[in-house]
Parts: structure tokens; C-alpha cells; sequence
């Protein structure tokens, strides 16, 4: 679909996990340093069970798996921008409950906004990321500029 099929307040979503797998692979990429990461012990006195996700690799995951969906498949696009919501004094993304290795998600991607600058579409998409029905990350104001 190109800019001109996107609609404000279009919904799409897409359902995915990530594995123990896919944590070591973005730790050695991203090279974060975590101490609950490298020392389970501690975790485990933290109260963490399991294989806690870093909040970034969700969100990197679900952008992954956004530009997967038939509608945005064949776009030719990139993250232009992270626009801060008014309402959240310009802040973006918020976490809002632990992620695990293992854990069912479900991503919605909503259209709220979309402009044409120079040529090209911009579409802002807000994300909110569930498990069990839950939300675990809302991030707002993800720019995408996408050719017209």
C-alpha cells in the first residue's frame, strides 16, 4: 500500500514472541550492560523469573514485525523520527509491565496522524504492545517517511 492508502486511525496488529535466542542476539548487537542480564542470581533475588527482555529490543521487535504486515511490506520507508506526546509533557514510550522470553505479544499499530513534506508521506504511528490483554509498552509519535 503506498502513503496515499493509509488512513488516520487504521488499525493493523501482529501477534509474535521472542525467544532466549533473540535476547542474546540483541545484547551482543546493542551491547547493553545490564547487571540483572549478566548475573541471574541477582535477578533472581530481584524477583525476576525467567529471561527478562530489555524494554528497546520489544519495541525494536515490533517495529520489525509492523514493516512485515502486507501493508506496509512493499513500502519504501524509514524511521524518520520519535515525536514526544503533549499529554505525556513530550515524553514517547513508557513500559508498563515486564517482558519475558517466551511471552505471546500482540502489537496494534494505529495511524494518528499523517502529512506530506517535501515529496514524501509522513505517517506517525503510535504502538501498544499486550500480554495476557495487558499493555507492556505504549510508545507514541514513531515517524515513518514513506515515498509517495
Amino acid at each position: 500500500m503506498g502513503f496515499d492508502g493509509f488512513a488516520v486511525g487504521q488499525v493493523f496488529s501482529a501477534s509474535f514472541e521472542m525467544t532466549e535466542g533473540d535476547f542474546r542476539n540483541y545484547i551482543a548487537f546493542a551491547r547493553t550492560k545490564n547487571i540483572l542480564h549478566e548475573n541471574p542470581e541477582l535477578a533472581a533475588k530481584e524477583g525476576i523469573k525467567g529471561v527478562l527482555l530489555p524494554g528497546r529490543s520489544v519495541i525494536a521487535r515490533a517495529e520489525g514485525e509492523m514493516t512485515r504486515l502486507p501493508a506496509f511490506s512493499d513500502c519504501v520507508m524509514l524511521l524518520y523520527g520519535m515525536d514526544g506526546d503533549p499529554g505525556w509533557g513530550g515524553r514517547q514510550t513508557r513500559f508498563l509491565g515486564e517482558v519475558y522470553a517466551g511471552d505471546a505479544l500482540v502489537a496494534k499499530y494505529t495511524i494518528a496522524s499523517k502529512k506530506e513534506e517535501k515529496g514524501y508521506g509522513i505517517l506517525r504511528v503510535d504502538y501498544e504492545i499486550t500480554k495476557t490483554g495487558k499493555p507492556v509498552v505504549i510508545s507514541k509519535g514513531n515517524l515513518y517517511r514513506i515515498k509517495k
